[in-house]
This record gives structure tokens, sequence and C-alpha cells, in this order.
């Protein structure tokens, strides 16, 4: 109750004060300043300082406001103190136009801004095209001399793409006669594993400890296992004219991407086949790493492990050459398409309008120095 009989005496001491400054404005920045009242509330304080504050910044956006007018009237626009005196205007710069031009315009209309360009491309181009043929270009004789040798790129990497195209089909052939060679299952296709020592490497891919016998085994396993959690994805599936097997090119609905991984090698959307019990390696046997034997290995696949996955390995071989092969004629394709872009723009219409050379001596044909010719 004491609490509320103070708040009433605060109101009504404060409205006195207000009636006070009607009748007297001299009194009332005095009045206003809420420090020479400590009895007031710490409310009252707050919400007074807020008025002031208020007042204060709806003066500021007038006087800014104020000022913006006043610039706006002393800056008038030109362009319509010209409309209003048509004597300060400019004549139109058309060919016999007397007309005045339109304002922040040198002519009165389009049509006299075209016929005046025009007028221009008929008197300047014929002399700009007669001094382009008199002096050689020594741009366009590069650009003529890397076109040629682009095109002898592109002979030669059509002419690989060929020979591996051929390739890829006699692997194919080794590949069968392998396969219909007999498994050898005598005592000297055990010799191998008998006299092998019993020796650890270890793992590439995971570092485990695994016996020489079966680390290419191992490892190719263990390689593919760590392949799989990698994507190599494109928009758009791959077309080759000519070429077979090269991408895996499986749609994968969650990334909504085609698979760019080489087709024979991909972990992922290719599994390979269960070896059954009387098929033979047959790997070509070679002599001092390179010079093939004529001979194929005849032990049971499931035994040999000297040549584990033999046949993917090479095919992934010929097709890794295949595909660079075919990135490397699309690479000398776009550089033909800029080189003639380039030679195409080089003697267009704006390029003699705004370039000029100038032939001071006219017996010297060739403008080239000494150091560039």
């Amino acid at each position: 109750m004491k609490r509320e009989e103070a708040r009433s005496v605060q109101r009504s001491f404060k409205k006195q004060i207000g009636e006070t400054c009607q009748h007297f404005p001299s009194l009332q920045p005095w009045m206003n300043d809420t420090e020479d009242f400590p009895f007031l509330d710490s409310a009252l304080k707050k919400q007074a300082m807020d008025m002031k504050k208020k007042k204060n910044l709806k003066k500021k956006v007038e006087r800014k406001k104020e000022k913006q007018q006043k610039r706006m009237e002393k800056s008038e626009d030109p362009q319509q103190s010209n409309a209003e005196h048509p004597a300060s205007l400019r004549q139109c710069l058309g060919p016999g136009c007397v007309h005045p031009s339109r304002p922040g315009s040198k002519y009165c209309s389009d049509d006299c801004g075209m016929k005046l360009a025009a007028d221009r491309i008929r008197v300047i181009l014929p002399q700009r095209i007669q001094e382009w043929q008199q002096s050689p270009c020594i741009a366009e004789e590069h650009d003529k001399k890397m076109l040629e040798c682009i095109h002898r790129e592109q002979q030669d990497t059509l002419t690989r793409l060929k020979e591996l195209e051929c390739h890829f089909h006699e692997l194919e052939a080794i590949i069968q006669r392998g396969k219909q060679q007999a498994v050898c299952e005598d005592e000297e296709s055990n010799k191998y594993e008998r006299n092998s020592v019993n020796l650890q490497i270890f793992c590439v891919s995971c570092g485990k400890s695994i016996n020489t016998q079966v680390a290419l085994r191992h490892m190719e396993h263990c390689f593919a296992k760590y392949e799989r959690k990698s994507s190599f994805g494109a928009l758009y599936p791959t077309c080759v004219e000519g070429a077979t097997r090269l991408f895996c090119d499986v749609y994968d609905p969650q990334s909504k991407s085609y698979c760019k991984r080489l087709q024979v090698l991909c972990p992922e959307h290719s599994k390979d086949t269960k070896v059954p019990d009387g098929e033979v390696c047959g790997c070509p046997l070679v002599e001092n790493v390179f010079e093939p034997t004529g001979n194929f290995c005849c032990l049971p696949k499931r035994l040999c492990n000297s040549h584990y996955c033999w046949e993917k390995l090479r095919r992934a071989e010929v097709d890794l050459q295949r595909v660079r092969m075919l990135f490397k004629l699309e690479d000398l394709v776009e550089q033909e398409h800029k080189v003639r872009t380039a030679m195409k723009n080089r003697a267009g219409l704006l390029a003699l309008m705004l370039h000029q050379t100038i032939q001071h001596d006219p017996l010297t044909t060739d403008l080239r120095s000494r150091a560039d010719s």
C-alpha cells in the first residue's frame, strides 16, 4: 500500500511539472533534465530519457531532409534546363540533319546514328582492307604453322589409337588361346610351392603382415575394398564411336551420375567371377622381362599365385592407353577450334575498324623486325 501511494504521489507531481512547463516554456529545458530530480522513480527516469532521445533523433532526420532538399534545388538537371532552353542544345551529328540532339545524346534519333555509322564504314573499311592485304600478318602465319602442327599430332594420335584397337583384339585372342591349354597336374606343377620359403611382407594398403605366396591376391582384394569407398562419376555417359569396353558407365541413382572408372577395374560394379577347379592360368610366359616365349602357364588358375588376375591387368593397361589417346585427341580438337576462331576474328569488321597498321616506308612490304624474321 505504501508503494502504491508513493507512485500516485510521483504521478501527480509529474503532472504538475508538465503543467508548469506549459505555462513557463523557459523552464522546460531545466525541468526536462531528469538528473535534477533524484526523487523520481528509475522507471520514470528511463521513460523520460527515451522520450528525449526520440525527439533528438526526429530533429536530426528533419535536418538531413532539409539539407538534401536544398542540394537538389541547387543542382538542377542540365538535361531539363536544356529542354527548357532549346537554343542551348547541340545540333545532331547525323549526315544532313539540322535538328537539335536529344538530351544526353549526340543524335536526334537512332536512325541518324545508324546512318553516320554506315557512312563511316563505307569510307574507312576499303582503305583498311587494302592496308591489311599489303602488309603480311605475323600472327596469321604463326597460326597457320600451329594448325599444321595440330593436324600432324591429330594424325599421329589417330594412328596410335588404331594400333591400340588392334592390340586390344590381339590380347583377347591371346587370352582365348591361353584358356585352351591343358592343365598340368604332375609333380612339377607343385615344385614352386614345395621349394618356396615362408617369407612375410607388409600389405601396402592395410599394413598387415602376409605371406609372399598370397601377397598379390591379398593386395588386390585389399585395394578393391578401399577403392569402393570413393566414387568417380559424371552427369552423362561416355559415347565414343568405334570404341568398346572403356568406362563402366553404371548409373548411380543416389548421386545421379555415371561411373567413370575403367570397366575392367571397377571394384564397385564388376565382381570377379568364381574360378572353376579345372581352369588353366593361360598367362603368356616371357624371358628377360619383355621377350615373349610363345608358351603359356599351364598351372591351375587357383594354384597360380605368380599370375593372379593377369587378364584384368593386361586389359586395363590397354584400355588406359586408349583413354589417354582419346583425351589427347579431344585436347587437339579444342586447340584447333581456338586457333580457327582467332584467325576468323582477326580480319573481321570490328578488328579492321578499331586497329590500323601504319606503313611509313611504301617500299617495305615486310614489317617484321630482324629478330622476328
